[in-house]
């Protein structure tokens, strides 16, 4: 068994001897270190680490208690005169575990024992405490980072890397409060490749797939910073366009629709042109998310009825109950 390394702080060499016996006839597991200054004790401290410090509060260079905020989680046996209590009480304050006092009859060293395994005892049980405290801490902070992370993800879009439909809410949902405290109205365009079912069928799924990734970076790079685009649908895009009016939002998507009228996709071997439509609405006045997107769809679904690689929009001051 590993002995218990004591720290003896004392300059009264018949002290010392006195404990040294004591730990010799009680057969304690001591493995005792006894320094006479302030300043030896900090030395050793500084090479050794030790279980417990037992420490005269009056040694020749300074008071024992000095040490104390040296000790560095080292517990701390105070050990004072008769009459000189209150020195006592002020090293508990200071940060010692205990103290003792040396009586006359040396029934203070019958106490020595049981203190000293108390006071390791205390320690142990605090650092452990500590410790679990920490951990829990710790994982408090990786399950709250999960859930930030596990959050985010609820609300991307695998393929594209773009909001999903949740977000893109969500979104509305903030732009329509901010139109609410300030009336600077914003505007959305619902994209939508036409002819995708051909598409899947020439070009297969991961090259279906490739086309989504390359259209959602395209319209990503014709956008501003301050627009948000998202994926809505398998082959659709939504576009939150904000402080913009119905003019500004379909000049964007015009700007969109002559985009892909002009490019070429390449998948594997394959070089294909893709269209898309359009519908574009700014918000007004009392509308509901569902109700402002579903409006957009309309718009959209006019577009596709018409032969598609087109843009349809309405003026903003459509009323909520045509």
């Amino acid at each position: 068994m590993e002995k218990i390394k004591v720290l003896l702080l004392e300059d009264n060499e018949l002290d010392v001897e006195v404990i040294e016996r004591l730990v010799k006839t009680q057969n304690l597991d001591y493995d005792i270190k006894a320094v006479s200054t302030c300043a030896e004790a900090r030395q050793c401290l500084s090479e050794t680490n030790y279980d417990v410090a037992l420490l005269d509060s009056h040694v020749p260079d300074a008071s024992g208690l000095s040490i104390l905020s040296d000790l560095g989680g080292v517990p701390a046996i105070i050990i004072t005169g008769q009459g000189d209590e209150e020195t006592a009480v002020r090293a508990l304050k200071d940060g010692a575990n205990d103290y003792l006092v040396k009586d006359h009859s040396g029934m203070y060293l019958h106490l020595l024992p049981t203190v000293v395994k108390e006071t390791i005892l205390k320690q142990r049980l605090r650092q452990e405490k500590d410790r679990a405290e920490k951990e829990r801490e710790k994982l408090f902070r990786e399950l709250e980072k999960a859930h930030r992370e596990l959050k985010a993800l609820s609300r991307i879009d695998p393929l594209t890397n773009l909001s999903n439909r949740r977000d893109i809410k969500y979104k509305i949902d903030y732009e329509i409060s901010r139109f609410e405290r300030s009336n600077e109205t914003f505007s959305i365009i619902l994209g939508d490749i036409d002819r995708f079912k051909k598409i899947h069928s020439k070009l297969g799924g991961s090259g279906a797939d490739s086309v989504i990734v390359q259209i959602a970076e395209s319209i990503v790079k014709e956008c501003r910073k301050v627009d948000t685009v998202g994926r809505w649908g398998t082959e659709a895009f939504m576009i939150i366009v904000p402080e913009t009016h119905l003019s500004g939002a379909a000049r964007l998507a015009e700007n969109l629709r002559k985009t892909f009228e002009d490019k070429v996709f390449l998948i594997g071997d394959e070089s294909i042109k893709v269209s898309m439509s359009f519908g574009v609405a700014a918000y007004v006045e009392g509308q509901s998310v569902n109700w402002f997107t579903d409006r957009v769809e309309t718009f959209l679904l006019k577009a596709k009825s018409s032969g598609g690689d087109k843009v349809v929009s309405l003026p903003s001051q459509v009323q909520v109950n045509d």
